[in-house]
Order: structure tokens, then C-alpha cells, then sequence
């Protein structure tokens, strides 16, 4: 691994309270050209429950974190000096695209606890169609990212579900990348900082994970949603701040990535693609203990264990694409081992097995 070890902390500014979303006047009182860049139901979901002030201009997004659409809004605001991005995963991430570009400012407003985007210095950048492309690191963090349990209540379901496995990864895969990692000795203390922060998550999602969703459904802000909350939103994005490339995706993202390619499964949240990653990672490094862990874990949780969870009915045509593109060079799979395109469907087909032998 080459990349320098330069850690991003995270925000300059965060704020985790209940109401904090109705006080975006106060935190943008310095800027005097800001703009709103969201989504469409994110939109209204703030709406519905914070407040803005009349005389911002808002743009409303649909479609991926996609160079072409940065750059045409790019060229229509070149005068703003402040991005506000109210959304999910993909319009936070656009939103701190949009920054970089301009040089200017962003406030990050999550409406669902599906990633740590809002807590990041970084996007997932894909193409027109949702296929993965790379990730980009901006210049700056965010100038200030406002978590609001109440209004994050208003969030499906499903998308907090994908949030909870997509995090749950980082201590799967972090471990994964140190333990194949030669004189571990000589890794710093920030590295291991964001080693101990992935396995703190984990350990808090894996106990507060139920009672959070059913604060979720009772639309109650609990200490329990609030703690998985911050455990997606704020704590995660220590893990790759700190560890560098040492807490970066790996195995579980590589397949996700892969899945990408998969038309069948275009439909299927970000994190539930990689909780099914997670186990295919595992079954690659023959940790079948561990599955066997996470099982009673998966199914309280509904995550996807096969395939045809994922809604997949073209397994073979789909195993190919998902290893073909998993174990290409620039791929994170490469940081916890050199496999072969046969590995990973053979793990893909472990996983596959195991799951109907404990289904019978």
C-alpha cells in the first residue's frame, strides 16, 4: 500500500442532537451565497421536519455521484461560497464533489443513517448507469455535519438496514487488511485507533441493532437508535481517517463493487450488497467460524445470505461478473490477498451451500 498516511479526522464541526435540523440559519450566518444541493424524498423528508431559510437556491439531484452532473452544476453555480447537502448516501457524497470543485464550503445534513458520508472527506464516484468508478479524497472536511436523530426516524427501514451492514463491514474488513499486513509492529497508534473504533462499532451494532430498529418503527429516538446512529454517521468514519489504508474497504466492497455490474441486482441497497460481501469475504479466508457468528446476527436482521436474497436468478452468468471484476488490480480485494477468479466463485458457492444447509 502506497498511499500516504495522512489522517482525516473528520468534521471541523459536528452536532448529534434532537432539533439540530431546524437551526440551519444559525450555522450558515457567515455565508452570504449559499446553495442546497439534495435529493427528491430526502428533500421532503427534511421538509417535513427542519427548516430553511426562503432565499436559498435548492437544487435537487437525481441519479448517482457522476463527474458529468458535478461538472454541469459546477458551471451554473460558480458563485457560491457554501454547499449544503441534505440527503442520503449519493447526494452527500455529490454535495462534497460539488465543494471540492467549487473550493468552497460544505454542510453535510444526513436524512438517513445509511453511510458515513456525511462525516467523510471523500465520494464514491460511478458512472451514468450506477457502475463503480473510483473513490475521490477532497481537499477539505466538512465546515460542519448536523445529525438529528428525530428527523432521521423518518427513514425506511430497509435503508437503516443497509446502513447497519455496510458499517458492520468496517471492522471485518479493517481486521482482514492488518492481519495480512507484513510487521504489523510498525503500524502506528492511529492506525490501531482506527482498528479498536471498527470493533467498537461492531460491537455496539451487534447489541443495539434490534432495539434501534425497533425505536425506528415505534418512531421513538432511544439511547440504543441514537448509538447505532452515531456508530454509522460519525464513529465509522474514524476508522479509514485514522487507519488510513489500513481501515479502508476490502474484501466485502470488492464483491459489492462487483455486484455493481450485475443488472439483477441494481435495485439492492448499497449495504445489503455488502453485508452479503462480508460472508463471501470470510468464506475467502476460511473463516467460517466467524460466519457462523454473524448468522443468528444476519437473519434478526433480514440480511441477504444468497444470491436469490439479493434477488439474483442468473447465479452463474452473475458469480462470473461479480469475481471477474473483484479481482481486478484495482480492486480492495487485493489488500487482503492475491485470488483467483475461481477463489472467489468457489467462496460465492460456499457461501451458497452453508446458507441452505442452515436453512433446511
Amino acid at each position: 500500500m502506497s498511499e500516504p498516511n495522512i489522517v482525516r479526522s473528520g468534521p471541523n464541526h459536528y452536532i448529534c442532537e434532537i432539533g439540530a435540523a431546524k437551526k440551519i440559519d444559525e450555522y450558515i450566518a457567515s455565508f452570504s451565497r449559499p446553495v442546497v444541493f439534495t435529493g427528491f424524498k430526502s428533500f421532503d423528508a427534511f421538509n417535513q421536519y427542519g427548516a430553511l431559510p426562503e432565499h436559498i437556491p435548492v437544487i435537487q439531484h437525481k441519479g448517482y455521484c457522476y463527474d458529468e452532473d458535478i461538472h454541469t452544476y459546477a458551471k451554473e453555480l460558480y458563485n457560491v461560497d457554501l454547499v449544503i447537502g441534505i440527503g442520503g448516501g449519493i447526494v452527500l457524497d455529490s454535495a462534497k464533489s460539488l465543494a471540492d470543485y467549487l473550493d468552497v464550503e460544505v454542510i453535510l445534513v444526513p436524512t438517513i443513517p445509511g453511510t458515513c458520508a456525511a462525516t467523510t472527506p471523500l465520494s464514491v464516484m460511478y458512472d451514468g448507469d450506477g457502475q463503480y468508478v473510483r473513490v475521490d479524497y477532497h481537499k477539505r472536511a466538512s465546515f460542519l455535519t448536523v445529525v438529528d436523530p428525530k428527523l432521521l426516524l423518518s427513514s425506511p427501514v430497509n435503508y437503516v438496514k443497509s446502513g447497519i451492514g455496510d458499517t458492520l463491514a468496517k471492522w471485518y474488513e479493517a481486521d482482514a487488511i492488518i492481519r495480512n499486513t507484513k510487521n504489523t509492529h510498525e503500524l502506528s497508534a492511529m492506525v490501531y485507533s482506527g482498528l479498536n473504533q471498527a470493533k467498537y462499532i461492531r460491537d455496539i451494532l451487534m447489541a443495539d441493532s434490534e432495539a434501534a430498529i425497533k425505536s425506528l418503527q415505534e418512531q421513538k429516538v432511544t439511547p440504543a437508535f441514537t448509538r447505532v446512529v452515531e456508530s454509522i454517521i460519525m464513529i465509522a468514519g474514524t476508522v479509514g481517517g485514522f487507519a488510513v489504508q489500513y481501515g479502508r474497504v476490502s474484501g466485502a466492497h470488492a464483491v459489492h463493487n462487483g455486484l455493481s455490474f450485475v443488472e439483477e441486482a441494481h435495485h439492492v441497497l448499497h449495504g445489503q450488497k455488502v453485508t452479503y460481501g462480508i460472508l463471501v469475504q470470510l468464506m475467502l479466508e476460511n473463516q467460517l467460524e466467524v460466519v457462523k457468528e454473524l448468522i443468528p446476527f444476519y437473519e434478526a436482521l433480514g440480511f441477504p445470505r444468497t444470491l436469490s436474497d439479493l434477488g439474483i436468478k442468473e447465479k452463474e452468468e452473475a458469480k462470473q461478473l461479480v469475481a471477474t471484476h473483484a479481482i481486478k488490480e484495482e480492486e480492495a480485494l487485493r489488500f487482503i490477498g492475491n485470488f483467483t477468479k475461481e477463489e472467489v466463485i468457489n467462496a460465492m458457492d460456499q457461501v451458497e451451500d452453508f446458507t441452505l444447509s442452515t436453512r433446511l
